[in-house]
């Protein structure tokens, strides 16, 4: 008998595999996208001189947002406080285009700043909006997806300790 190629091994174990009944599939809300199709698809957006690296960072879960190359233990030690905060941006009583002009005027001078890894954002949890929904939270991770500087953003996460009311931005690092 003629030694087996890989092909046929693959062929001999596939050929027990059976399709999962209808019933015990599992059917995602939503898929992720693919490869290098990520959610900050406006970096044409960014002001002059700043050019993205890379793709930027897609949500992945409710309130989070992860690059492609980004592992869980990179995202470990960021909520650890590896890099630490180098600047906060509190944006508590803005209105939601007052918060966000301050985050591009903020953004703008932290990625010019090569010491700048990480930001902290205080966009509040939402408990004194008039229907109770963290408007600013939502218009914030938003902008972190899809705002002019959607490149620039490694990672996105609920800081530890914040209760939801803030979160920790990893910074690309800028290539001098």
């Amino acid at each position: 008998m003629p030694p087996e190629t890989d092909e046929d091994l693959f062929a001999e174990a596939m050929g027990r595999v059976r399709p999962l009944p209808e019933i015990d599939k599992i059917t995602p809300d939503r898929r992720l996208p693919r490869g290098h199709q990520v959610a900050g698809r406006h970096r044409h957006r960014q002001p002059s001189g700043l050019m993205a690296d890379g793709p930027a960072a897609r949500r992945v879960e409710p309130w989070s947002l992860v690059a492609d190359g980004i592992s869980r233990e990179r995202l470990k030690r960021l909520a650890a406080g590896d890099p630490s905060v180098a600047c906060t941006f509190d944006l508590h009583g803005m209105t939601c285009d007052m918060a966000l002009s301050a985050l591009a005027d903020g953004f703008a001078r932290a990625v010019a700043d090569d010491d700048v890894r990480v930001i902290c954002i205080i966009h509040g949890r939402g408990l004194h909006s008039s229907d109770g929904k963290p408007v600013l939270k939502k218009a914030v991770y938003h902008w972190l997806t899809d705002g002019p500087f959607a490149g620039q953003v490694l990672a996105a996460i609920p800081r530890p300790g914040s209760g939801g009311g803030a979160c920790l931005v990893l910074l690309r690092r800028t290539m001098a």
